[in-house]
Parts: C-alpha cells; sequence; structure tokens
C-alpha cells in the first residue's frame, strides 16, 4: 500500500509520501514516489504517485525530459499557464 498525503496548512503546503515498493513477497525495495519540479519564487509542481512503478518512472522521464530541452517543441511542466494544462500535459 502507498501512501501519499498533501496537507493545506496555515503557512503552506506540505507533502508526504512513503518509498517502500513491494514487487511480491520476497523482493521488498525503495524508491521515491514524490517528484518536485520548482521555478523559484513563481511555482511549485509536486507528483506523487502509486502504481506501476514502471509507468511512473516514464512519465516522470518524460516530464524532465520536456523541461530540460532547450528549444523543444512540447510544451513544458514548469510553462503552463495552468493547473489544468498541467494535469492534461502529465495524463497525455
Amino acid at each position: 500500500m502507498t501512501y501519499c498525503v498533501g496537507l493545506k496548512i496555515d503557512h503552506g503546503l506540505v507533502f508526504m509520501s512513503d518509498t517502500r515498493t513491494n514487487a511480491g513477497m520476497d523482493s521488498i525495495s525503495t524508491f521515491k514516489k514524490m517528484h518536485v519540479w520548482e521555478q523559484p519564487d513563481e511555482r511549485v509542481i509536486v507528483l506523487m504517485s502509486a502504481g506501476n512503478l514502471a509507468t511512473t518512472q516514464a512519465v516522470v522521464s518524460l516530464l524532465d525530459e520536456r523541461t530540460k530541452a532547450v528549444g523543444d517543441r512540447h510544451e513544458k511542466l514548469l510553462e503552463t499557464p495552468s493547473m489544468y494544462q498541467a494535469v492534461r500535459l502529465v495524463g497525455d
């Protein structure tokens, strides 16, 4: 079972997730389930994941590549004008 929690408190937002993965009875490991993209003094986007590890790694890798690629024609996560468009980008 994966735990991902986001809390809104008086001083901002708090995000927490566990790191334990289980690929069978004898295969227990750790993997980061919270990924953060930040544009200082403007925005922070946090993605917390549960479920298929390969799918999570593929999505995070694609978002990272698009964030770092210079002159790429694809929309970048930190340049989306709204949270709705950021969510659509992650879902695509």
